[in-house]
């Protein structure tokens, strides 16, 4: 089971292609292990891990992703993303220890 829902915003915090660390993005499509991801109607290899389709806020071309055929770098706006590479943009995001001292303070 995710621990995100589709269409959350979540924060890159790991990637193979390190530029697209810190970029945020939007979560489209859940893929589990086993399932194939398909972005921009093409299917890619089954996945490994957990994976979400993820893509730009704005839909700028921003991710950056080695083509399939070639291995060279291509800017996207839509990719995959392992979603433990992924840190939701929702909620509380005040550190728990922070918090245990304001309360004692």
């Amino acid at each position: 089971m995710s621990q995100f829902k589709q269409g959350d915003l979540a924060l890159i915090v790991g990637s193979s292609c390190t530029v697209n660390i810190g970029k945020t993005v939007r979560l489209v499509e859940f893929v589990p292990v086993g399932g194939v991801p398909i972005v921009n109607g093409q299917a890619y290899t089954p996945r490994l891990h957990p994976t979400w389709v993820v893509e730009t806020p704005d839909g700028a071309s921003s991710l950056i992703v080695p083509r399939a055929t070639t291995g060279r770098l291509q800017s996207v706006s839509v990719g995959a993303c392992r979603e433990s590479w992924l840190m939701p943009l929702r909620g509380d995001f005040t550190p728990e220890r922070q918090k245990s001292r304001e309360v004692v303070a």
